[in-house]
This record gives structure tokens, sequence and C-alpha cells, in this order.
């Protein structure tokens, strides 16, 4: 039976070849968090780039097409094109079914009543 330092001795030794196999992750987590700061520190500049290249004529579609990622924070005060054509109403209209309201759902017109009721009264007889 083991002694009480050879205990220790054994214990040492496999924190020993812990602490070895965990330098090399230690090293790479320093540099990975480097790299992380660098790239949100291009995540501005990279984001305003991209409004640019939009508003000189490029689509988001054509720069997803040659590599160009879209930005995760676009410039503040800059909307996305797609959106900015859809406020001002600058899109086709679809061709769809008509969403406008029928006149059955429409609420009747102050002093309407009486007339519609004349109307109807008129219409079934």
């Amino acid at each position: 039976m083991a002694n009480a330092h050879e205990i220790i001795q054994r214990m040492r030794e496999i924190q020993a070849a812990r602490e070895a196999a965990f330098e090399p992750l230690a090293e790479i987590l320093g540099q990975r968090q480097e790299l992380q700061r660098q790239l949100a520190l291009l995540d501005e500049p990279y984001g305003k780039a991209y409004a640019d290249a939009e508003a000189a004529g490029w689509t988001s579609e054509e720069l997803t097409a040659i590599g160009c990622e879209e930005p995760e924070k676009r410039p503040k005060g800059r909307p996305r094109r797609r959106a900015a054509a859809r406020k001002t109403g600058t899109e086709a209209p679809s061709s769809g079914p008509s969403t406008a309201p029928s006149a059955a759902t429409l609420p009747a017109q102050e002093g309407a009543g009486a007339d519609e009721a004349a109307t109807t009264a008129a219409a079934s007889s």
C-alpha cells in the first residue's frame, strides 16, 4: 500500500500533465479573444462601406453573390434600401387579391342609419 507521500506525488504528476495540456488552449484562447476584439472594431466601418455600396447601386443579393456578408450592424440613420422603397411606395403593386375592406365591414357613417333603413325597407317591399 502506498504511503501519503507517494499519493501526493502521483497527484502532482497528474496535475502537471493536466496543466501542460491546458497551456496550448490558454494561448489559443488569448489569441482568439484578440482577434474577436479586432473583428468587432471592424463591424462599424464594414457596415458603412456596405451601405455605401448599396447606395451606389449594388443590391444585397449581388453583394452576397460576390462574397460580401450582410453586416450585423448598419450605420444609424441609414435605412436599408428595400425598407425605404416600401415606405415611399415605389414598389410595384401586387397582382394578388385586394386587401381593401368590403362595404359590409365598413362602419356606418353618422346619420346614415335612417337613410339605410329606409333604403332597405324600400328594397324589400
